[in-house]
């Protein structure tokens, strides 16, 4: 925190100190202005746009600085002028992490969404990778670096896929990844296409390809005209199986003759996009194909009728070459069905569940065939994307008496499966759902909510016969564990007669229980009044007692309170007394300090520069060099008294330790004897910083600076060093310099106010004052302050 509030005050000077510059060359750019106000405009607005990310850089947020209005207008004037005078803004750098002017695809796609929003100037070269003006509201664009999405809005240029081109524009957030606005578009000819690369739609899926050319081999599972919308054009829409992930393919022109590419195992070359929600997350990744030239047919799809016909339990066997990928050909008889959702299909092996299908005159019974893509659900079969023919009729199918256990090993059959109802029907997806138990079984019928309620017979504990078709799933509480078999199962009844009541419900219903049990509560209420009533009469006669005990309580805690506010008074006052001799004595001590100084410093040098100037006197007529010499020495002499004079006035303000904290003290006082006298000057802070009381600190900092004055003043020193450590034992201080040195026992303390004020300052901090010093060997002061000193002050 500390060095953040030097970083921002130093800023702030420096904006000071160029306001002088700025003036001189907004003068010449409005005398010269040549090109014209439309032109200064533009490069004001870029410097207030490079002024905020210069502040960005640095890390200092306007609010740090109390003058950050005129901090944006001065600075971004100074950027304005600099760009004026001839320099380039697109080779200008303000950190390696941040060019003023964006040049290539990956620096646009690593800036934030709140940056890139921020219209931040981009100059690109590469090629079109995609782009349709009739049916496109912008191009795609990949240089070496990435591809990037290019904005259009109203503007058409002239250009192809795979022209070479030169964009200029602006940065914006986009609906995923980072944009570009485009100002300017420059076509510099035929260009060669960069070469896809080979990914999957589960690696598209991870958004990192986004507007890159990609590559992506697969199965076709569908392909159906898509109508033009606000945002896309009229296209050819795809649905991709690539390693056991779906993919969406949007080609955008396309013949239909040349479109018969379901089953077809394919590679498509393209642009990686995607659908996103409006919290720019990516939905589905989408490649978006430029023509059916686009689309390269690896394994044209096998007709349908030559398809062999196989047994819905052979699907997903262990088999050498792996699950099927491609469509496969089925036959069976059709168990039940739900409108718009599913119809479920057995042959003489098993049965599965069919997703969507048409034929809605199919009816139980119906002998069927089925070509489609399998997948498997939890523990069922599915078909996905069908081609439904029915082929005949048969008897209505059969229905198994069965049991929990034996539904759960038999999916998409008809089984009749009896239990007890454990609580009212409850709805859900557009049917009525029964939770029935049979012994330590639990399991789910599920029946169309076609007529909008149920039987009354049909109330918790009625005993129930169910017929529907079985499907089996995992109960969440299963999932981590990985059971490998099912313990869950819903039975879909086709129609209300499918379900039968074997035993009504029994009188003693929850309804009726509830409110057997609320009469007798409200009976234990009144009875609970009446004990109440002659609890409150037997209270009364306490009352009078209660009220003495209150009052005598409240005498009691009053007089404590005067007690505590008449002892903080006088605590106050005793506190206030120390305070103002403790006050008194600094003074003292301050004006005794002063008269060291001015004795040891301006009275000598102005004794010395009064005898000069009368020698100088007497040789003016007869010896002018040597009167010349005395005048030259005598003014070196002022010039000094000056110095002293600067210094001792500086210490009696003591704005440093006013304005700011010990440390930072010490560092402004390093800072001012360095740029006086020239040598070296290190402050050092060790440790956690502790709080200081500011009588204390006062005399902490006078005994840095009386031993820097005299490492300046006597000892010749180039390098001075101030360390000050906070442990746990205390404070310490010391000052180092690398001078002549001195012997300490043969200093006397008498003449020589400053090695007296070190000692009076250290008694008066009740620490120890160290003084280390050979001839040539520099000179160490330490001070050690003890823990139990601060804590008492």
């Amino acid at each position: 925190m500390i060095e953040a509030a030097r970083v921002d005050s130093t800023f702030c000077s420096l904006v000071r100190i160029w306001r002088i510059d700025i003036l001189i060359r907004l003068g010449g750019v409005l005398g010269t202005a040549a090109e014209g106000w439309g032109a200064l405009s533009e490069r004001l607005s870029d410097g207030r746009l490079l002024l905020t990310r210069v502040l960005a850089t640095m890390g200092i947020g306007t609010k740090a600085c109390p003058m950050r209005i005129s901090v944006q207008w001065w600075v971004g004037m100074a950027l304005v002028l600099g760009a004026t005078a001839g320099a380039d803004s697109a080779s200008v750098e303000l950190s390696p992490a941040l060019p003023i002017v964006l040049t290539n695809a990956a620096q646009v796609h690593a800036l934030p969404a709140e940056l890139a929003a921020q219209n931040l100037p981009v100059r690109l070269h590469g090629v079109v990778t995609h782009y349709h003006p009739q049916l496109s509201e912008g191009l795609c664009f990949q240089d070496e670096t990435d591809g990037v999405y290019v904005s259009l809005t109203d503007f058409r240029p002239g250009v192809r896929r795979g022209d070479r081109v030169m964009i200029e524009g602006v940065t914006g957030a986009g609906d995923y990844a980072p944009v570009v606005l485009l100002r300017r578009l420059q076509n510099l000819g035929r260009g060669e296409l960069p070469e896809p690369e080979k990914v999957t739609a589960a690696a598209l899926a991870t958004g990192r390809y986004d507007s890159r050319r990609v590559e992506v081999r697969g199965i076709v599972r569908s392909a159906a005209p898509a109508q033009r919308t606000k945002t896309v054009g009229a296209h050819l829409a795809m649905e991709l199986r690539s390693d056991g992930n779906d993919l969406l393919v949007r080609v955008t022109e396309y013949q239909p003759a040349n479109t018969n590419w379901v089953d077809a195992e394919v590679i498509i070359c393209g642009v990686a996009a995607g659908v996103f929600s409006w919290q720019r997350q990516l939905l589905s990744p989408i490649v978006v194909a430029a023509t059916h030239a686009d689309v390269e047919v690896v394994r044209p799809a096998q007709p349908v009728d030559s398809l062999p016909v196989i047994t819905i339990r052979s699907l997903f066997n262990y088999s050498p070459e792996g699950f099927p990928q491609h469509r496969v050909r089925l036959r069976g008889q059709l168990l039940g069905r739900q409108a718009g959702k599913w119809l479920a299909v057995r042959d003489a092996s098993s049965g599965l569940f069919v997703e969507s299908p048409d034929g809605a005159e199919l009816q139980p019974g119906d002998e069927v065939e089925l070509i489609g893509f399998p997948e498997m659900r939890e523990q069922t079969l599915w078909l996905v994307k069908p081609i439904l023919r029915q082929i005949g009729r048969a008897a209505a199918p059969q229905v198994v008496a069965s049991s929990v256990t034996n539904a759960l090993r038999h999916p998409c059959e008809l089984h009749r499966l009896k239990g007890v109802l454990t609580q009212p029907p409850r709805p859900g997806e557009g049917s009525w759902v029964l939770s029935l138990r049979d012994g330590e079984w639990e399991f789910e019928a599920w029946l169309p909510a076609t007529a909008g309620t149920y039987p009354d017979a049909w109330r918790e504990n009625a005993r129930l016969a169910v017929t529907g078709i079985t499907e089996p799933f995992f109960l969440p509480s299963h999932r981590p564990t990985m059971f490998p078999f099912p313990r869950g199962l819903r039975l879909h009844a086709r129609t209300l007669a499918d379900v039968q009541v074997l035993r009504g419900a029994p009188w003693w219903t929850s309804p009726r229980l509830t409110r057997t049990v609320l009469v007798t509560l409200a009976g234990a209420l009144v009875l609970l009044g009446l004990t109440s009533l002659t609890a409150v009469h037997l209270a009364r006669k306490n009352a009078a007692l209660r009220e003495a005990r209150e009052q005598l309580r409240a005498a009691r805690d009053e007089l404590a309170r005067r007690y505590t506010v008449r002892t903080g008074e006088w605590q106050e006052e005793l506190a206030a007394r120390h305070a103002a001799e403790a006050d008194f004595a600094l003074l003292t001590a301050e004006r005794t300090r002063l008269a060291r100084e001015l004795h040891d410093t301006l009275e000598q040098s102005l004794a010395s520069a009064a005898l000069h100037l009368d020698a100088a006197n007497g040789f003016f007529r007869e010896r002018p060099a040597e009167s010349e010499r005395l005048l030259e020495a005598a003014t070196r002499q002022l010039r000094q008294s000056q110095l002293e004079v600067r210094r001792s006035v500086w210490n009696l303000r003591a704005l440093a330790l006013e304005q700011a904290t010990l440390p930072d003290a010490l560092r402004q006082l390093g800072k001012a004897l360095a740029d006086t006298h020239g040598p070296v000057i290190e402050v050092r802070c060790e440790g956690q910083p502790q709080h200081i009381p500011p009588g204390d600190a006062s005399h902490l900092f006078r005994i840095a600076q009386e031993g820097v004055t005299n490492a300046l003043k006597h000892a010749g020193a180039q390098k001075i060093e101030i360390v000050l450590a906070f442990t746990p034992e205390g404070v310490q201080l010391q000052v180092n310099d690398d001078g002549c040195g001195f012997d300490p026992a043969a200093v006397s303390l008498d003449g020589h106010f400053g090695l007296r004020g070190l000692k009076e300052r250290a008694g008066a901090l009740g620490a120890e004052l160290t003084l280390e010093s050979q001839p040539g060997a520099g000179t160490r002061l330490r001070l050690d302050v003890p823990a139990a000193r601060l804590k008492e002050a």
